[in-house]
């Protein structure tokens, strides 16, 4: 059982490092200045609910998916890899957003659709997690595994919705300049994590390239 707890563990750790919650958080910022305290904490529930749908879909699912299609692991890591570079570009140049335009008390204004696309996924729930709920529900052995890993990415969403609602004081914090700043830092960043996930799924779909 020792052993077991470790293992969950470390699959907790792993699975929370590739979501990186604190990687959303610049993103979040950017796209809801202007709205009120409880349309923010509602973008962060939406996002943390569509993280925990994706990690659990891909982890029962996410195989089959990808066999039905004909998708290779490669192709989706490439895809994902250039539309969070895409996603940076804006970040780093910043372009305005739409949250701008959204209507002050209306939680369901199209201010809020970059909750699940592209905030959940690519950039939160992207190729990484994806592609690790996708081995992990392969690899399961036994009903207790089926039970604890779901409860693991459970763990996790929750780690993005307090997350993200923590950005809420630090934005007061930072002011405009400091949210600019750190968005267009964090895009720097991201581009660089994007530019790695092309690397590797160019490799994985042409290997000779690896020699």
């Amino acid at each position: 059982m020792g052993e077991g707890i470790t293992g969950y563990i470390k699959v907790f750790i792993a699975i929370f490092v590739l979501v990186n919650p604190l990687e959303g958080i610049p993103f979040f910022l950017n796209n809801t200045r202007g709205m009120s305290t409880d349309q923010k904490n509602a973008i962060a529930k939406k996002t943390s609910t569509a993280v925990l749908f994706i990690l659990i879909f891909s982890f029962f699912l996410g195989k089959y998916v990808l066999t039905l299609f004909g998708i290779s692991t490669g192709a989706f890591t490439l895809a994902g890899g250039i539309i969070i570079f895409l996603i940076s570009l804006s970040m780093v140049l910043g372009k305005s957003n739409q949250s701008d335009k959204s209507i002050p008390g209306d939680n369901q204004s199209s201010g809020s659709d970059f909750a699940i696309v592209p905030l959940a996924i690519p950039l939160l729930a992207g190729p990484g997690p994806i592609s690790s709920m996708i081995l992990y529900g392969g690899g399961t052995t036994n009903v207790w595994q089926l039970l604890v890993i779901p409860l693991i990415a459970f763990a996790v969403s929750v780690a993005v919705y307090f997350s993200l609602k923590a950005a809420v004081p630090l934005e007061l914090k930072l002011k405009k300049t400091g949210v600019d700043v750190l968005t267009k830092v964090t895009g720097i960043l991201i581009s660089a994590i994007a530019v790695e996930m092309i690397h590797t799924g160019l490799l994985q779909l042409f290997p000779i390239l690896g020699k």
